[in-house]
């Protein structure tokens, strides 16, 4: 990071006004006609330095999941599924033989 403030001849923690007022003074010093190399890394560089610093994603992290279960649907669907696997000892013969 600390090369882009360079490029644009800034400290760390330049506001948002002086980064623009840097890159506009850059561009008129390198134009892009004559100096393209210079004009793309100083785009560049006010780019990086005019979105901020992107926190790293980590997409393999474990991230808890905070849920909450509705105990009034919940109690309905128990029921149900106890229903469903009620089964008599006449109807567990039946289907083993």
């Amino acid at each position: 990071m600390q090369e882009h403030y360079d490029r644009l001849g800034l400290v760390p923690g330049a506001t948002p006004a002086d980064i623009k007022a840097a890159y506009h003074s850059k561009l008129k010093e390198f134009p892009a006609h004559s100096h393209p190399e210079d004009f793309k890394a100083i785009r560049a560089a006010y780019e990086v330095l005019r979105k901020g610093p992107k926190p790293e994603a980590d997409f393999f992290a474990v991230v808890p999941i905070q849920a909450t279960l509705d105990t009034t649907l919940l109690e309905p669907m128990r029921e149900r599924a106890m229903a469903a696997v009620e089964i008599t000892l006449d109807d567990l013969i039946r289907l083993t033989f």
